[in-house]
């Protein structure tokens, strides 16, 4: 036996010999304490190992593909349009670009059942083998009515993606950088993104009635098709391996993706642990009444929900999949010119998403939100006044009003509410939690991308662009009343944060605010500190109270 493994059995025999002997003493339940990090990891969060990066490459690598196919729908519009004869038919084409989120509805259920049987890397790859053949569907399809299957396919992969992928970067990541590394998942669809506009560029040069929208529509099947055999170079990840008892390919993948001995014994005495008192907590029922049964699993679904809906409904996705339509109809571009265009936004919002690494585990989810919904807000004022006035004024202040939009969304809007569902769900509930959430993503996304071309018919570019400054504005509101924060916390401390009401934490963020407010305006303030009801160290002196209650046999105060 290596020195690793003997680590490894010495820690988890540590672990089964002492566990009844510490709720004798009293000692707080381990899923409660802070992650163990050594010192060098706490001064170097973002020093890891190789294989760790690896992994996460490889993630993102699957992906890619769904970004760049965000952009590629966007460009092909201005070929397949006429070449379907459908330009007038406005309802028909929000049916070709949005009717890939009822596949994403499929998928998603598809990734519930390979992910609980077959693992992450399994349902990656069988969402990379769709793509490609969806991709090449879409590609070859003579009529809108075989184009729509091909759409139909590919959904289905964005759906298994979707479920998957920043579940398995949650998993594989610690929880210092847990943040930065599940946001990862936005960054690389801005990458693909980017990439999509650019072959748009090259290929709309290319007879794009006949051709070049053929090849944007089947750009993405190239990184799907290398994402199949790429996959299985990661390690799987070690919480479904404990989770299916295969225990010693569990702690090599520990090893591997962990610095140090001691931090990956640590690791997988824990998730163990977690794993083992999940099983009981899911034992005989229904997680999905579960959520709506159980207070805080309801308050965390609500906000989830929330934070899904003010992504989609920011009205970032009508740049991503109609900019370059929306430069040709309503500021009179050639075709060439507006794909050619369209490209800067691509970039913009590729190289503004790294900030969210550098800034969401240091200041937080809800401050980031906080930030960026208000430049949101007044860019898409300016991109609603920008269609008074001459083609000039029209054109510079769309551009300036769409470019600081995108730079606010990207490390907000854009990565905060996937990090946000993928962290707060206890982990025996998280499956069922992220399955409602991505479903309800995609559900808005659906009716966004739909609804743009006969609302822009309807109200004109500064009805609909107005519609958007207004739930951006509810947005501000909603979210600076009921998004608490959540960083800092570990995965199994996650449960805590939302042990009060809604109404509870509202009432908090008001009076902070007020007085936050009285502070800049140089007014008296009281000196009583104002103690939030999800602060960290309460939230969890509270629920370790609790604990101890529970193992000794007193019924808990919240009764469950």
């Amino acid at each position: 036996m290596s020195e690793k493994s003997a680590l490894f059995t010495e820690g988890e025999n540590l672990h089964s010999e002492t566990e009844n002997e510490t709720w004798k003493e009293g000692t707080v339940a381990e899923d409660l304490d802070d992650e163990y990090l050594t010192e060098e990891e706490k001064l170097h969060p973002w020093k890891q190992t190789k294989t760790f990066y690896w992994s996460v490459f490889v993630a993102s690598v699957a992906v890619l593909f769904y970004g760049i196919d965000i952009s590629a729908i966007s460009g092909a519009q201005i070929g397949y349009k006429p070449h379907f004869h459908i330009s007038s038919r406005t309802y028909l084409v929000g049916v070709l670009v949005s009717c890939i989120y009822f596949g994403t509805f499929v998928g998603v259920f598809v990734a519930l059942f390979t992910n609980t049987y077959y693992g992450r890397r399994f349902s990656i790859c069988v969402a990379a083998i769709l793509s490609t053949g969806g991709c090449l569907w879409e590609a070859l399809a003579p009529s809108w009515q075989v184009f729509i299957p091909g759409r139909l396919v590919v959904g289905i992969s964005y759906g298994i993606i979707g479920e998957t992928a920043p579940v398995f970067l949650a998993e594989m990541a610690p929880t210092s950088i847990r943040g930065g590394i599940v946001s990862l998942y936005q960054q690389v669809i801005t990458i693909g993104i980017f990439i999509g506009y650019l072959v748009n560029v090259i290929f709309v040069w290319v007879d794009y009635k006949v051709t070049g929208w053929r090849i944007m529509i089947g750009a993405p099947m190239v990184p799907s098709f290398i994402e199949v055999f790429l996959i299985w170079t990661a390690p799987e990840s070690p919480r479904w391996l404990i989770k299916k008892g295969r225990l010693e390919e569990a702690k090599r993948n520990l090893m591997k993706i962990r610095r140090f001995p001691e931090t990956a014994e640590k690791d997988f005495i824990r998730i163990k642990k977690a794993i083992e008192e999940d099983e009981i907590l899911q034992r005989g029922k229904n997680l999905m009444l579960e959520l709506i049964r159980i207070p805080y699993l309801r308050r965390a679904m609500l906000v989830g929900i929330m934070e899904m809906l003010f992504q989609q409904m920011s009205g970032m996705n009508v740049f991503m999949n109609y900019i370059d339509t929306v430069f040709k109809e309503n500021i009179h571009m050639t075709s060439q010119d507006s794909v050619a265009v369209s490209l800067f936004p691509g970039f913009v919002n590729m190289v503004s998403t790294p900030i969210v690494f550098f800034t969401i585990d240091r200041y937080g989810r809800r401050t980031l939100q906080l930030i960026t919904f208000p430049v949101m807000f007044l860019m898409l004022l300016m991109v609603l006044f920008s269609f008074y006035g001459d083609r000039k004024v029209n054109l510079a202040f769309f551009i300036i009003g769409v470019i600081f939009f995108i730079v606010a969304y990207s490390p907000g809007a854009g990565p905060v509410p996937w990090t946000f569902c993928a962290e707060v769900f206890p982990t025996y509930v998280r499956a069922a939690g992220t399955l409602v959430t991505t479903f309800f993503v995609n559900a808005f996304n659906f009716a966004l991308s739909f609804s743009w071309p006969s609302m822009d018919a309807a109200w004109g570019p500064q009805g609909s662009f107005g519609f958007y400054a207004g739930f951006n504005f509810l947005g501000i509101v909603m979210q600076f009343l009921f998004l608490p924060e959540t960083k800092g916390y570990t995965l199994e401390q996650m449960k805590v944060v939302f042990e009060e009401g809604l109404f509870t934490i509202a009432w908090y963020h008001i009076r902070s605010g007020w007085r936050s407010l009285r502070k800049l305006l140089g007014l008296p303030v009281s000196s009583t500190p104002l103690v939030s009801p999800y602060d960290k160290a309460v939230a969890l002196a509270r629920a370790r109270e609790e604990e101890l209650r529970r193992h000794s046999g007193e019924v808990p105060k919240n009764g469950s």
